[in-house]
């Protein structure tokens, strides 16, 4: 019994010093915007992340013999910030450059707060022409909005 009570003494501490302590200052929604959980299109982080994960797959999954050299003209589509949608997403477009000499046109989505533990960001992408399982549909469509 003393024991129980105890637990419940050091229960009723605890919250009290929870619900008196100051609440924590948070971004809000449109603060993703600019913060580097949310970054530009032409980013070199985002840019990078989609190199390296094609060049993996290329290298443990498709095997066709090329890669991505090089992504170039990127331009920003759409921008849905975080005040009215739950995850701020921004839509990208660019020429991407292979190996074998080809220009495809490359989709990409960057969603802020998605990444390890909500505190990075998420690239999704397609490369016209060589979404081989349609992943994103036909031509890519979910990814062009």
């Amino acid at each position: 019994m003393i024991t129980a009570l105890k637990k419940f003494g050091f229960f009723v501490l605890a919250m009290a010093g929870v619900l008196g302590a100051p609440a924590p200052t948070s971004a809000g929604p449109l603060d993703l915007l600019v913060s580097p959980s949310f970054p530009q299109c032409h980013d070199e982080k985002v840019l990078g992340k989609i190199v390296k994960r094609f060049n993996w797959a290329e290298d443990y999954n498709w095997k066709r013999g090329f890669y991505l050299k090089d992504i170039e003209r990127v331009r920003e589509r759409v921008v849905q910030d975080g005040e009215h949608r739950l995850i701020p997403r921004r839509y990208c477009r660019a020429h991407a450059q292979l190996t074998n000499g080809r220009h495809p046109t490359l989709y990409y989505l960057i969603e802020g707060g998605q990444g390890f533990a909500g505190n990075s960001f998420n690239v999704e992408f397609c490369l016209g022409g060589y979404d081989r399982w349609n992943e994103y549909d036909g031509s890519c469509r979910v990814l062009r909005y």
